[in-house]
């Protein structure tokens, strides 16, 4: 009986609901069994997010919170990336967790987790930069609060593991900013391409058309980053929703076959039918032993779908590391001489 009602329920809100996040907290409720049953019908109903929820630029005097939900870090590293901070007229304020230890992690779950929500759910404090990557947002996702972010909104900041994060957010259609971490402030370009994002600077990405790119024009939402954290959360409450929008991808570290493995999964999900064109990142450490080169185990993926492919723009793990606006309307202009991303006011 209980399976019935649960999937009665479940079509009364999928005819009524427009984005993932609002049968979470009814289907936790619901015996795992038929939980599980729900969550893969939920995910296969995903509906273009046509929200767009944007936190307010900063101002000199705002007030940046540090967070650290992943590896751990010292003081000395981050010292140049917080003296930068303050030095664009922010106030910096950092989480009770930020130089703790628990094995590889920033503190123990319930430390990352408090630690991050308490700068959260603070309305004085207006963007929250992460310190570093590694791994562990994957852990704690489910036990964040992410309500307070709706009505005031404020900026994530990060990459890597922080892709986590800007799937959680970017599905309820707030907008994030893909860039440096507190760690990585070391390349003044990229430095500066976040201090014009978060002051509301930043309007263009401008990059030269080479080999690999696809021509053409789109419209859509920015969304993805880290290739295997959008793999890993597949299938997941926090599956990325990629419906009419526009798909960044980058990664480290990884195998060539393994690139091939997470863009199969993507295609066979259903997800690559319905993307608009592919910002592709940064690919770097990868290892390619007898597989094909990375690009064209791209191009096998997203080469006969019709779209443009951009390529060559600064965004991943390199030292150069562009910020760009996830979660936003973007225009991607492809021609034979230049490629261009347009954030949409």
């Amino acid at each position: 009986m209980k399976k019935i009602y649960a999937i009665i329920v479940g079509l009364v809100l999928l005819s009524s609901c427009t984005k993932q996040y609002n049968y979470y907290t009814y289907v936790t409720n619901v015996d795992s069994v038929y939980t599980s049953y729900y969550y893969q019908t939920v995910l296969l109903e995903q509906q273009e997010i046509t929200d767009d929820i944007r936190p307010s630029y900063l101002k000199k005097g705002d007030t940046i919170g540090v967070f650290a939900l992943s590896n751990s870090v010292t003081q000395s590293e981050l010292a140049n990336g917080i003296n930068t901070l303050k030095s664009w007229g922010l106030v910096v304020v950092e989480a009770d967790n930020l130089y703790k230890q628990d094995g590889r992690y920033a503190g123990t779950q319930s430390e990352r987790i408090e630690g991050f929500q308490k700068l959260l759910d603070n309305p004085n404090i207006k963007a929250l930069i992460s310190a570093r990557g590694g791994y562990g947002i994957a852990q704690v996702l489910s036990f964040i609060d992410f309500s307070a972010l709706e009505k005031n909104p404020k900026w994530i900041i990060g990459y890597s593991d922080v892709t986590g994060l800007h799937i959680a957010l970017n599905n309820r259609g707030i907008e994030t900013i893909h860039g440096p971490m507190a760690k990585d402030f070391s390349d003044a370009e990229s430095v500066e391409s976040l201090r014009k994002a978060l002051f509301g600077e930043l309007s263009t990405i401008t990059v030269a058309t080479n080999k690999n790119c696809i021509e053409g024009t789109a419209e859509g939402r920015l969304v993805g980053g880290n290739l295997s954290l959008i793999y890993s959360l597949g299938g997941t409450l926090f599956d990325l929703n990629v419906k009419n929008s526009i798909l960044l991808i980058e990664d480290t570290g990884e195998a060539n076959y393994a690139i091939d493995r997470m863009l199969a999964n993507l295609k066979l999900s259903g997800k690559l039918d319905g993307i608009k064109g592919v910002v592709v990142g940064e690919f770097t450490n990868t290892s390619q032993g007898n597989d094909r080169p990375i690009n064209e185990i791209i191009h096998n993926y997203f080469g006969d779908l019709n779209i443009p492919i951009l390529y060559g723009v600064n965004i991943g793990h390199e030292t150069k590391n562009h910020a760009t606006y996830l979660g936003r309307n973007i225009s991607l202009n492809i021609d034979s001489k230049e490629a261009k991303i347009v954030f949409k006011d």
